[in-house]
Parts: structure tokens; C-alpha cells; sequence
């Protein structure tokens, strides 16, 4: 069954920093751990289970008083167009589902990683605990039941919104527009237009002053050392594949033309 392409908005202007995102998070993650893996309520309620904190907030505050703005950037998976994660890992642990989710199947993952070293937004987490990879999966089992993700359920004042993509979309263009007359700065939606030709649109959104997209870890041009040297070793692997299959099959055409030439003459001497 196909399902239709559905994202996820942060509006930074919105929030009110209460952090009950957070909270809905990881106790929905929580309750996954009921569901899928029958851990008792006292278990995966009690116990730490910090890698399944999927979102992460860094708050700093920037200019000086009066002047002063609190920054709450969140660290979450944005659900690449083509996520470079699910490009590098060796047990095909990493799928997109048609609605726009990167999902980890932490049955399948072996822990090695890569998928950290090849996420240009450094997201993935590793737990030490069971020695499996985990991140944000866009709440794409709750998306299917047409129901909103945790955090936008419970964001009270709506800055974090999720639903089809379009309607994402228009909301938070909307959003920015309104933001960039009324402050007279301007606003932009991250992720809406393709970020770069190496990771393409996002399905996790985010609304925020483009002077600011540094201190929301809003890259410009996000990359990763390891994903593109990894690209690079491909391309100078499958260059080096075909030199020596020509060398290979020069050194045969030479061979046989060689032999050739010497049964020729012993025929003449004969």
C-alpha cells in the first residue's frame, strides 16, 4: 500500500520553548518499546534510553541586552531526498518509505556507523547500550494512521506542524512570508527547495531568519567528508575496474596475436 508524501515544519518564530516536543518524543518512543519489543511499562519508561531522544535542542542566545534573541535549534533527522545514509549501509538497515520518512530497522542494523559518518548533519546515535543506530523516523508509523507526529501534538502553540507535504509547504511559506513583513527581516522555509544537488529537499522542515541559519544548524551547503570521498573512491574504483579489464584484455589480444605469429613460421620451416 502506497501512501502520500507527508513532512514535518519547526517554526522558530512560533515556538515558545517549552520543550513538550521533546518530552512527546521520547515518550512515544517509549511506548514503541511496549509495542514492538514488549518491554514492560516500569522498562521503558524508567530506564534511560537516551538514544531515543530523537529530538535534540541546542539553546544559545545571540546579540546583546536589550537586543537579545534565545535560540532553540533542533537536532533531528531531516528525512533528505536522498538520504546518503541509506546510500552507505552495508546491511540495507536504512529505507525512505513513500511518504517521505528515512526509517532505521534496528533489526537489520549491525551498529558499524556509517551511516553517521555519511549524514551531513551528523544526526544518527549510536547506543552503546545494544550497539544499534537510531534517529528520527518522522513518526512514519503514526503518519500512516493519518496521525500527527508527537511533536506537533504536542506543540501548544503550533509551531511544529506535520501533515500532507503540500499543505506543509504552503503553511510554512506562508509563515515566512508573514514573519518577514511584520519583522522586517526575511524569513525562509529550509528544506522547502532543494538545499543542494547532494541531499535535494527535506521532509523535516524549518522556518527561521536566513541571518540566523547558522545558529539553527541550517547549512547553507551541508556536506560530509566521508560520504564524499566514499562517492570518490566509487568513481576512482570502477576507473581502476576498467583499466585493468583493458590491460586484461590487451594483454590476451597481445598473447594470441603473439602465439599467432610463432605457429605461423613453424609452419613455414615445416
Amino acid at each position: 500500500m502506497s501512501y502520500q508524501k507527508m513532512a514535518v515544519c519547526y517554526d522558530t518564530q512560533s515556538c515558545i520553548k517549552c520543550f513538550a516536543c521533546i518530552v512527546s518524543c521520547s515518550t512515544e518512543n517509549r511506548m514503541r518499546l511496549q509495542r514492538d519489543y514488549n518491554y514492560s511499562v516500569e522498562k521503558s519508561m524508567v530506564e534511560p534510553h537516551h538514544h531515543l531522544n530523537y529530538l535534540r535542542v541546542e539553546c544559545n542566545e545571540k546579540g546583546t541586552f536589550p537586543n537579545v534573541t534565545q535560540i532553540a535549534a533542533f537536532k533531528h533527522c531531516q528525512h533528505c531526498e536522498n538520504p546518503k545514509c541509506m546510500d552507505i549501509c552495508p546491511t540495507l538497515a536504512i529505507s525512505k518509505k513513500d511518504t517521505g520518512a528515512v526509517v532505521i530497522d534496528a533489526d537489520k542494523c549491525i551498529g558499524c556507523q556509517s551511516c553517521k559518518d555519511a549524514c551531513p548533519y551528523d544526526v544518527p546515535v549510536f547506543s552503546k547500550d545494544n550497539g544499534k543506530t537510531y534517529k528520527c523516523t518522522m513518526c512514519h508509523d503514526r503518519l500512516t494512521a493519518e496521525l500527527p507526529t508527537a511533536c506537533s501534538a504536542a506543540c501548544p502553540s503550533v509551531a511544529i506542524l506535520s501533515g500532507p507535504a503540500d499543505e506543509v509547504i504552503a503553511e510554512a511559506e506562508k509563515r515566512a512570508e508573514h514573519y518577514s513583513k511584520v519583522f522586517n527581516k526575511e524569513y525562509f522555509v529550509y528544506g522547502a527547495d532543494k538545499v543542494n544537488n547532494t541531499i535535494g529537499t527535506l521532509s523535516y522542515m524549518t522556518i527561521a531568519p536566513i541571518e540566523n541559519r547558522d545558529d539553527y544548524l541550517l547549512p547553507a551547503d551541508p556536506s560530509n567528508g566521508v560520504a564524499a570521498s566514499r562517492e570518490v573512491a566509487k568513481v576512482v574504483g570502477a576507473a581502476a575496474m576498467i583499466g585493468t579489464a583493458a590491460a586484461i584484455a590487451g594483454h590476451a589480444v597481445y598473447t594470441a596475436v603473439k602465439y599467432d605469429d610463432k605457429h605461423h613460421k613453424e609452419n613455414e620451416n615445416e
